[in-house]
């Protein structure tokens, strides 16, 4: 009897043991089935670790399956501040939009969704975007002196401007130069002048020459013929 006992005994404890161990294995099973029943993200665009050669406006985040758009959110982080993205839920697709950043740089995505089954996800992804080229000096001064002309010609400024310019002189500064014409014109008038008051002069000396020279004759005529 005692022996039989003792085969009963180790046979419960041989199947509680087996219990214990089916029991272990089953809940191992459920719970790493109830863990993939949640959705995930299967994929971004961008994708994470993009290089992108200019800012983009608009993410899409693609899931397992269909999203609960409440309690669903995007924020993205710049090298200039943290923005929340305008989130729109279709499905499985979240798109989120938000005012693209001048600045160049890394740019962290993290969001938070909802699944299908009520249960929250969450995650993150990074992209870069490549700085701005900055203008050359040299590229940018015509298109500036183009476009102040063509204020100048809707505003008529130019005309006016162009009117009022004085015309260049020749003539070397201090006026020696311009002065010279006139003197040379006038030299004509000065030497004529001269040439007419000598031969006035000279006219008026021979007529006194003259009328000398006929009073001394007439005397001697006279005094002739009383000899």
């Amino acid at each position: 009897m005692r022996k039989n006992r003792g085969r009963v005994v180790a046979a419960i404890v041989a199947l509680a043991m087996l219990l214990t161990a089916i029991g272990g294995t089953a809940v191992s099973i459920l719970g790493a089935s109830s863990a993939s029943a949640h959705d995930r993200l299967v994929s971004s665009d961008p994708a994470d670790g993009a290089e992108l050669d200019a800012p983009v406006d608009t993410l899409t985040l693609t899931f397992s399956a269909a999203i609960i758009p409440d309690g669903t959110q995007v924020r993205v982080s710049t090298p200039a501040a943290e923005v929340d993205a305008d989130v729109a839920v279709d499905g499985e697709t979240v798109t989120a939009t938000f005012d693209p950043p001048a600045e160049g740089g890394e740019h962290r995505v993290q969001w938070r969704a909802v699944s299908a089954d009520g249960h929250p996800i969450e995650g993150e992804l990074a992209y870069d975007v490549a700085a701005p080229a900055e203008p050359s000096p040299e590229a940018s001064e015509p298109a500036d002196a183009g476009a102040a002309e063509a204020e100048l010609e809707e505003s008529g400024e130019l005309e006016g401007l162009g009117a009022a310019a004085p015309e260049p002189s020749s003539s070397p500064a201090g006026g020696g130069a311009g002065t010279e014409p006139e003197a040379g014109g006038a030299m004509p008038l000065v030497y004529g002048a001269v040439l007419v008051a000598l031969v006035g002069t000279a006219g008026v000396l021979v007529a006194r020459s003259r009328r000398r020279l006929h009073q001394s004759v007439e005397p001697g005529r006279q005094d002739g013929p009383q000899g």
